[in-house]
């Protein structure tokens, strides 16, 4: 032995700290996975929605739904643009103007009635009312102009066609 130390309790001193230190490590790893436990309980919980189901789960279905409505908006802004496309060619735009003809004839009974598509084409229906007959004329329009002379109130009816924004107005002449 030298310097007078015994070897053998030397290791005995070692092996029991060593043996106290593997305890505590032991215990201290089952005090983790305790917790480590109780954790996962937790997040699997947290990580189910109201009907029992798994977030991962519920999150595929609703990326999936979510694909279903892009394929659904792709679908809408493709008829939208059919159906804009046909819209253009539909009457859209109305201008309306009554009035009287002749002086002794009262009530506003004849009018000028213009009807165009979202190219400004259509036509203009004027009605000339008398006491003892009525003529109706229709006028082409084309590109928001009229082919043949136009009488003030046709011009009106037209002007209010050009600007119609939707709503439709009467306008009298006294």
């Amino acid at each position: 032995m030298g310097y007078g130390l015994d070897w053998q309790m030397l290791y005995y001193i070692i092996a029991g700290v060593v043996a106290v230190l593997l305890l505590a490590l032991l215990i201290y790893i089952g005090i983790l996975n305790r917790r480590v436990s109780r954790l996962n309980k937790k997040y699997e919980f947290f990580m189910q929605d109201e009907t029992g189901k798994s977030m991962e789960a519920k999150l595929r279905e609703d990326v999936a739904h979510l694909h279903e409505l892009q394929d659904s908006m792709e679908l809408i802004h493709k008829t939208q643009k059919d159906i804009l496309a046909v819209q253009n060619h539909c009457f859209r735009k109305i201008g309306f103007v009554k009035y009287n003809a002749f002086d002794n004839i009262g009530n506003n009974l004849s009018f000028a009635f213009t009807v165009l598509d979202g190219k400004n084409d259509g036509f203009c229906l004027s009605s000339v009312y008398g006491r003892n007959e009525s003529r109706i004329f229709a006028k082409p329009i084309v590109d928001g102009k009229c082919l043949y002379g136009m009488s003030e109130e046709e011009k009106e009816s037209l002007d209010n066609a050009l600007q119609y924004a939707g709503e439709l107005t009467t306008v009298q002449k006294d």
